[in-house]
């Protein structure tokens, strides 16, 4: 699903947390929002704002498209758990939708599945999980809806390392193979660097820079003189560069020593 925002301001308490905001957020691809401001695309999506101007869902007024197929995963709070346990959380979303018993719990127990649990998280009390357990159940429960739109932040927020990478696949599936729209808000340029192909970037109430994550990154100018953090890979290539060493911008680790190994072994050749 595309999103556009046409001329879109949006007030908060008689201040203006964006104004005539123009932006296109491709389908089927991952976008990342970062900034002091990059709750106010979440905001105008999943709440129910008295903002000017327009927002369309592929060619569809914002008004009339149907809210259930935008997942918001916000980050853990008081409110995210309504019940005691976590079957009956699921049926709480069950609500939602037009599953008869049987189905409904496949979808369930698939649902556990994508994001590393297994079914017996069903019979589970929600103050017994840890807070990993917790934010795993809470994606689970919004995967479930199969919504078009999915918004999430700080996917990483309180994941052990091999649920860091689960999570990174399932999201880059759910791009890949099921067509998903898929919005990161984070605070962790990092994160954005490693998971976006789209890179949004709000400073003072106003988009500073978006395009490609990999073209916003590159203009180290722009970035550095508005005090924006570079992501820890592209740090370490900009040093590199002052030692006459060009490096390619990689987003995994893993790749970027190998080229490092394969610099010092010709480095080594030469002398």
């Amino acid at each position: 699903m595309e999103i556009k925002f046409l001329n879109v301001s949006l007030k908060e308490n008689n201040k203006y947390l964006i104004k005539n905001l123009n932006l296109q957020i491709k389908s089927n691809q991952i976008t990342g929002i970062y900034g002091d401001n990059n709750q106010v695309i979440s905001k105008l999506l999943t709440k129910d704002l008295n903002y000017h101007g327009t927002i369309k869902i592929d060619s569809n007024l914002f008004q009339v498209y149907e809210k259930n197929l935008i997942s918001y995963i916000d980050k853990l709070n008081i409110n995210t758990f309504l019940t005691k346990n976590v079957r009956d959380e699921f049926y709480l979303v069950k609500r939602k939708l037009n599953n008869n018993e049987k189905s409904y719990i496949k979808k369930v127990i698939a649902s556990l599945n994508m994001v590393g649990l297994s079914e017996s998280y069903l019979e589970k009390e929600i103050k017994d999980l840890s807070k990993s357990e917790k934010r795993l159940v809470q994606i689970a429960l919004n995967l479930i809806t199969n919504p078009d739109i999915i918004i999430i932040e700080e996917p990483f927020l309180y994941l052990s390392k091999e649920a860091k990478n689960n999570i990174k696949k399932v999201l880059l599936d759910l791009k890949k193979r099921y067509l998903k729209t898929i919005i990161i808000i984070s605070d962790d340029i990092n994160i954005l660097y490693e998971l976006t192909n789209y890179l949004i970037i709000f400073k003072d109430n106003k988009i500073l820079i978006s395009d490609s994550t990999n073209t916003v990154l590159k203009d180290l100018n722009l970035l550095e003189s508005n005090k924006i953090e570079l992501p820890d890979l592209i740090l370490f290539n900009k040093i590199a560069l002052n030692y006459g060493k060009k490096l390619t911008n990689h987003k995994d680790i893993k790749d970027l020593i190998k080229e490092v190994y394969r610099n010092v072994c010709e480095t080594k050749k030469e002398t």
